[in-house]
């Protein structure tokens, strides 16, 4: 699960890469903030690696353990304490995830820095910022934050990863397997994944570039796999809130062509997996917003696309951790490209993109 967090703006004579975390609205205003910013924050997390590697799963052994592993985070009921640690900011959140026949209720809470918490019943997520006394609600539900692990459940993994068995060791109080996913070619990233042996849960992740670096990981530092159920969950999440303001962050599926975009080239392995168009309120103005997603099942990228500035800044590009953005502009079209994902396959999506009219 990424927690982003940005840092103060400051302006450097000479343009540098952007460090930060990738949120949607403040990209889009970076639009207007371009040339020269930089951002602060550039470490390494590292980690040991843990037992020998026993050769022999095939492609379909991976398909059916990332859908195991999918299938428990979102058909199983646990809470616990889960840190993450990217692009030097480490934060704790807390999470409470209760599974009951047709409902699914899910409280996620910052407990460093500026209070999130993020509660999720069903489709419906709401976004409570106390600081901020405001709550943002969104109709669609992100199935793709931790402790899920497969983004598009149809998609072949096994023909752009390989697997290997690393072993097993002691996570967050749980005899955890140790799993290595590497990529294929150099479109991706691979992972580490730690998963309780009796459930199959995630309980810890690393995302490693190709020299097997660490880029930011995330685990379960405390877990109940067997929590007592919580159903006025949401009800305790919005109390005291009287007063806040209400923002609603609209998302209506739509479909590349119908906005008008096209891709020239596909991207190997990466798949269309929605289009969406949203509306926005960038400094209180509305603005209206294209998101075009891709996934090869595990990495995602998504294509913004929305109404220029004349100062944006082509070519900028921004990182932290595994995640990187690449500022472009398509003719009058300002262009975000995003994903957890290497530079590489952002200029392979930015280069392809097209406009149809």
């Amino acid at each position: 699960m990424k927690l982003i967090s940005v840092s103060p703006l400051r302006v450097n004579r000479r343009p540098r890469v952007l460090r930060s975390g990738i949120h949607l609205a403040v990209l889009f205003s970076l639009l207007c903030l371009l040339p020269g910013p930089s951002w602060a924050g550039d470490a390494v997390v590292t980690a040991s690696q843990a037992g020998a590697g026993v050769p022999g799963p095939t492609g379909a052994d991976l398909q059916d353990w990332l859908q195991r592993i999918s299938r428990a985070a979102k058909e199983r009921s646990y809470s616990g304490t889960f840190v993450v640690q990217s692009g030097g900011r480490i934060v704790t959140s807390t999470i409470d995830h209760y599974v009951e026949p047709g409902s699914m209720l899910e409280r996620v809470e910052t407990l460093d820095g500026e209070r999130r918490i993020m509660v999720c019943h069903n489709d419906q997520t709401r976004t409570i910022l106390p600081d901020a006394r405001l709550i943002v609600v969104e109709d669609l539900h992100a199935d793709f934050s931790f402790p899920r692990m497969l983004k598009a459940p149809h998609a072949d993994v096994s023909a752009f990863y390989t697997m290997k068995r690393e072993g097993h060791e002691r996570c967050a109080g749980y005899v955890c397997d140790i799993t290595r996913i590497k990529p294929n070619d150099d479109l991706r990233y691979g992972y580490r994944l730690w998963t309780e042996r009796g459930s199959g849960l995630l309980v810890k992740a690393q995302t490693l570039d190709a020299q097997g670096k660490v880029l930011d990981q995330v685990a379960f530092t405390q877990l109940n796999l067997n929590p007592k159920p919580r159903p006025n969950l949401v009800t305790q999440a919005l109390q005291g809130t009287e007063g806040y303001q209400v923002e609603h962050m609209r998302a209506s599926p739509t479909s590349a062509r119908a906005q008008g975009w096209t891709l020239a080239k596909p991207v190997p392995g990466f798949e269309s997996v929605g289009t969406y168009q949203r509306r926005l309120v960038l400094r209180g103005k509305p603005v209206e917003v294209t998101q075009w997603l891709f996934s090869d099942g595990l990495a995602s990228v998504s294509l913004f696309a929305g109404p220029t500035t004349d100062s944006q800044r082509q070519g900028a590009s921004l990182h932290m951790g595994d995640t990187n953005a690449l500022l472009d502009r398509k003719g009058s079209w300002s262009v975000i490209v995003v994903g957890a994902v290497p530079d590489k396959t952002l200029h392979l999506f930015a280069d392809s993109l097209t406009r149809l009219h």
